[in-house]
């Protein structure tokens, strides 16, 4: 019975170290009339596939769904290191914009946002990322 009870126990401490230390992340950036909302379910981000969603919205509110939305995700340049620099068209789904990014090292990536909507100019902006 002790050893069910401590097993148990580990089971328990060990759920909570691998679900409780991932939160979520949201951050919001203006670009030109629009909103950009990045949202990532487990914040840091991950060595491996991890979901980028953005919602856009108008200068009214109103959610964006017809754009083309690219995405640069990249690690700043360190000496003698090759560079990480990858480039995704977000789909759309809904009213979300969502790119599974490849993440192969930890550390600072930069996310770049370019929105392009018929009509208009392009617009961009940036959010900074923690990857572990």
């Amino acid at each position: 019975m002790k050893k069910l009870c401590v097993l148990a126990l580990v089971a328990v401490l060990a759920s909570a170290i691998v679900f409780g230390c991932a939160k979520g992340y949201e951050s919001q950036q203006k670009a030109g009339d629009l909103t950009i909302t990045l949202s990532i379910r487990n914040y840091p981000l991950v060595q491996a596939d991890n979901t980028l969603d953005f919602t856009i919205a108008d200068s009214d509110g109103k959610a964006v769904t017809d754009a083309k939305v690219d995405v640069r995700y990249y690690m700043p340049p360190l000496p003698g290191m090759a560079p990480m620099d990858y480039v995704s068209e977000a789909s759309v789904k809904g009213d979300r914009y969502s790119i599974t990014a490849h993440i192969p090292m930890a550390g600072k990536w930069m996310v770049e946002v370019a929105v392009k909507r018929t009509g208009t100019a392009a617009v961009m902006t940036a959010f900074t990322l923690d990857a572990q």
